[in-house]
């Protein structure tokens, strides 16, 4: 049987009774939607469920429950047993960061993906790198199951969906893509609220941030490439935060004549850069990220540097 076959997982599923549930650091859409989701998926299934990831959940999200999640190192007691792990959205089991410390040595671990880039780490995988989101390949476990979504598991894989097909407009939209939204929205989600509280949601200290760094974007290659840094002091003098950082590629991405960007973020130990790649066309950035031990897509990659801003920008 193929090992990355849908039947197969699904099975395995059902054999443990206890689920640690994560996802890569830095938590977006996709990845938040997707857990969120197939933690409620499990807890219908009788399991026991336990959320927990390295970072917090992002404000921007908060059209989605926060109820369930746990960040690592907020914990006020250690986190409970757990027979398995799923983890969604992850390329590589380090992208779950500190996370990784839970696991041990009998945890089973499932890998939920759509990263072209993943490396199978898992006793079990289901990857699908032709959906556009792994909600997409979580929302095939819900059908395996016979599972009909109630509307806060829609609004999770709506969310999942649309980020990380940027509101259907990036080129790994399909007719799928657009077959499941259907499915969605077909259960009365109200995604007229659920895309205002996304994407309409600006805060003045946001639009600040964005002021500085618009004011130093860089090129080369005669325009094709773009790039800008974010220092930490950026934040410091404009009151925004990481987290209003997300998004700002699109505006190097939408430059005419570029074809490849990236954006820097000096991280708070001033010692590690993260950089998001972008590319139109055909240009793969999966390959520059796997360079730097990073991955992703074809057209949107990332990767974490270990030096300084100005050494990873060279």
């Amino acid at each position: 049987m193929k090992k990355d076959s849908l039947k197969e997982f699904c099975r395995a599923v059902k054999k443990y009774k206890s689920y640690y549930l994560s996802c890569h650091i830095t938590p977006e859409g996709d990845a938040i939607g997707s857990i969120l989701a197939m933690e409620s998926l499990l807890r219908r299934l009788g399991k026991k469920t336990f959320v927990v990831c390295e970072d917090a959940f992002p404000e921007r999200l908060r059209c989605l429950s926060d109820k369930r999640w746990n960040q690592l190192k907020n914990l006020k007691k250690p986190a409970p047993s757990c027979e398995a792990i799923v983890i969604a959205d992850c390329p590589t089991l380090e992208r779950i960061g500190t996370v990784k410390n839970l696991i041990k040595p009998q945890t089973v671990i499932f890998n939920i993906d759509h990263h072209i880039s993943n490396r199978r780490f898992g006793q079990h995988n289901y990857i699908r790198p032709e959906a556009a989101a792994s909600g997409e390949v979580v929302m095939d476990i819900f059908k395996y199951f016979k599972m009909p979504l109630n509307k806060e598991e829609a609004t999770n894989l709506y969310v999942a969906l649309t980020t990380d097909t940027g509101s259907f407009k990036y080129s790994n939209t399909t007719v799928h893509s657009h077959q499941m939204a259907a499915e969605l929205i077909a259960t009365g989600i109200d995604i007229e609220k659920i895309n205002e509280k996304l994407y309409a949601t600006y805060s003045l200290n946001k639009i600040n941030l964005y002021s500085r760094l618009l004011s130093r974007v860089k090129t080369a290659a005669g325009g094709k490439i773009a790039w800008a840094v974010l220092k930490r002091d950026d934040l410091h003098h404009s009151g925004a935060t990481y987290e209003d950082t997300e998004g700002f590629i699109d505006f190097l991405k939408y430059l005419k004549e570029v074809k490849i960007a990236f954006f820097m973020s000096e991280l708070e130990n001033g010692h590690s850069v993260k950089v998001s790649f972008r590319s139109k066309f055909d240009y793969d950035v999966n390959k520059i990220a796997t360079c730097f031990k990073g991955g992703g897509h074809r057209k949107a990659s990332g990767c974490t540097i270990r030096a300084t801003v100005e050494e990873a920008e060279k």
